[in-house]
């Protein structure tokens, strides 16, 4: 998936009118998760990742812990939106994630991530 498709489906599934505000959502949203994953890990998810968006992200020595609650709150923190907010543009980028990803990669990811983030991120 290129990288305009990748903010458009963010942009569309998020309900977000403006496009620079779905790039930034995506952003937020990876870099997070990369903060999360180990070091291996993000390094094969950035790999399968459209540019700009993997050379934007920034791997870290070691994943940071969070539980499912702190990784919306980060998330809201960051984009200064509230968690219900959060969640939704959090839905929209796994959503699109999905599709731009093989399987057997979104697999060895959801298994890194805390309780709750896979039940999140399916959710409705």
């Amino acid at each position: 998936m290129d990288y305009d498709k990748f903010v458009k489906e963010v942009r569309t599934r998020a309900a977000i009118d403006d496009r620079s505000e779905a790039e930034g959502a995506a952003l937020v949203v990876l870099q997070t998760l990369v903060d999360r994953l180990t070091p291996a890990e993000a390094d094969d998810l950035t790999a399968q990742l459209p540019e700009p968006l993997k050379s934007s992200l920034t791997v870290n020595g070691a994943p940071s812990r969070m539980s499912a609650t702190e990784f919306v709150e980060r998330v809201a923190d960051t984009l200064q939106i509230g968690p219900e907010e959060a969640r939704t543009r959090i839905r929209a980028v796994f959503s699109v994630l999905e599709d731009a990803v093989t399987p057997g990669e979104l697999h060895d990811v959801l298994v890194q991530l805390p309780s709750g983030i896979y039940e999140m991120v399916n959710a409705g």
